[in-house]
């Protein structure tokens, strides 16, 4: 869990992420404690797989500490802005990651999605469907990041 978390917290592994996740200029604040075990942060970055466009994003994500499941959730609202219909949706991400108690070093993560459509389209059959293509894209990407790397700092501490 507390490797998995680093994709959310700042430094080297959750730029490099990004980056791989085709997500330039990533910028993100600092975590700022909003109430007991909840924090806040903002990100933004250029997403050149948004669409030709090159779409700019904007994100609040929010974490909180879930002591029962030994984990953490994840909460983020992405706003794009500069591609078209943009300003017609906001999408939802939910990050669920558990420590597996049964399997020593497992952790479940599920990520849950939904569109938040603030105007009406006739387009949100396609656009739903672009936007669930490229998200699923990118978080193979960014996972398939984090393994690679869990591997590669499993491989540096037996050496």
């Amino acid at each position: 869990v507390s490797f998995f978390m680093e994709l959310f917290g700042g430094g080297e592994v959750d730029r490099k992420a990004m980056e791989r996740a085709c997500c330039q200029s990533y910028s993100c604040s600092p975590w700022e404690s909003e109430k007991a075990d909840v924090y806040e942060r903002q990100t933004y970055y250029r997403d050149k797989r948004i669409s030709r466009y090159r779409g700019e994003v904007t994100s609040t994500q929010q974490k909180t500490l879930v002591p029962d499941k030994n984990g953490w959730l994840v909460e983020e609202v992405m706003t794009l802005h500069g591609v078209p219909l943009g300003d017609y949706f906001n999408l939802h991400l939910r990050y669920q990651i558990e420590e597996v108690a049964s399997k020593p070093n497992t952790t479940y993560v599920r990520v849950y999605f939904g569109i938040e459509w603030l105007k009406s389209s006739r387009h949100q059959k396609r656009v739903t469907k672009n936007i669930l293509v490229n998200l699923q894209d990118r978080l193979k990407m960014v996972f398939g990041f984090l393994e690679k790397e869990y591997s590669s700092r499993q491989q540096q501490q037996v050496a």
